[in-house]
C-alpha cells in the first residue's frame, strides 16, 4: 500500500475510542482508512469484527483490493460494503423475507397509488422524492401529515406516502430507504439483536461520513457499544465536500479529529 505522511499515519494508527479524520479531496483519507483496517488486524483484531462502510460498492471493492497484498486471504473476511448492502445483509441474517423495489418500479407503484386515491396535484417523482426525504429523517406517515397539516399539496403527498407503504407491505417489498429504517427498528427495539451486532462489530469505520443522512447516523450509533474501551468508531470525510445535502445528508457530529 501507499506510504503515509505523518497525519495519515496518525489516523491509521488510531486504535480505541471515537475519532474523525477531516480531509480535503485527494488527501488520502480512504488510503488512511485502508491502512487502519490493516493495522487493526495486525494488532490482533479479528478481520470479521471490522465493519468498513463506504458510499459506493466500487469504493468498497477498491479498498478490498488494497488490503489483499497486506492481509492476503484474510482480506476477504473484513466486512466492507455500503451501508445499504450491510443493512440488506443484516435483515436477511434475521430471516426477514422481502424483495427490493427501486427505480421505475417505485414510480409505477406510486402512480398506481395515486390513481387509486384519485390524486393528481403532484407528480409521482416529486411525491417519491418527498417520501424519501422524510424517511432519511425517520419521519413516518403520521408524523409527515402533522408536519404539513397546513399545506394541501404536502397532505396529498402524505396520503400517497401512506398508500405506498401499505402497497409495499402487502407485497413484502422494501425500497433502499426502508433498509435503513428496518435495521434501525430492529436495533432500537430488540436489545438482544442490538447486543449481538455490537459484539460482532466492535470496530466500525465510515468513509465519506459527510454524506450520511440522519437515519443512517442514528442506525450506526445504535451499533456502538463501549467504543472507548473495547472498540472504535472511526469516521473520515469533510463536510465542505457534501454533495448530498438535498437528501438530508451532512448530519455530522465531529469527534476528536485528525486533519490530513
Amino acid at each position: 500500500m501507499e506510504k503515509l505522511n505523518r497525519q495519515q499515519q496518525q489516523a491509521a494508527d488510531f486504535m480505541f475510542g471515537t475519532a474523525s479524520v477531516i480531509a480535503i479531496p485527494g488527501s488520502g483519507k480512504t488510503t488512511a482508512m485502508t491502512h487502519r483496517i490493516a493495522n487493526l488486524v495486525r494488532n490482533g483484531v479479528a478481520p470479521e469484527n471490522i465493519l468498513g462502510l463506504t458510499f459506493t460498492r466500487n469504493a468498497a471493492q477498491q479498498m478490498r483490493e488494497k488490503l489483499k497484498p497486506v492481509l492476503n486471504a484474510t482480506a476477504s473476511k473484513v466486512n466492507l460494503s455500503t451501508i445499504h448492502s450491510f443493512c440488506h445483509r443484516l435483515l436477511k441474517d434475521q430471516d426477514r423475507v422481502f424483495e427490493m423495489i427501486y427505480g421505475k418500479r417505485q414510480i409505477m407503484l406510486i402512480h398506481k397509488v395515486m390513481k387509486k386515491q384519485r390524486l393528481n396535484d403532484v407528480l409521482p417523482a416529486v411525491a417519491l422524492r418527498e417520501i424519501s426525504l422524510a424517511k432519511h429523517k425517520l419521519i413516518c406517515c403520521e408524523q409527515f401529515s402533522r408536519l404539513h397539516e397546513n399545506n394541501q399539496t404536502m397532505l396529498s403527498v402524505a396520503e400517497i406516502y401512506q398508500g405506498y407503504e401499505q402497497e409495499k407491505n402487502k407485497r413484502l417489498l422494501l425500497d433502499f430507504d426502508d433498509l435503513i429504517i428496518e435495521v434501525h427498528k430492529l436495533l432500537k427495539g430488540y436489545d438482544e439483536i442490538r447486543y449481538k451486532y455490537q459484539q460482532v462489530f466492535p470496530h466500525i469505520l465510515v468513509d465519506e461520513y459527510q454524506d450520511t443522512n440522519p437515519a443512517q447516523v442514528k442506525t450506526l450509533n445504535l451499533l456502538l457499544n463501549g467504543a472507548d474501551q473495547y472498540g472504535s468508531f472511526w469516521i473520515c470525510g469533510d463536510d465542505w465536500q457534501s454533495i448530498y445535502g438535498f437528501t438530508g445528508a451532512g448530519f455530522v457530529s465531529w469527534y476528536s479529529s485528525t486533519r490530513i
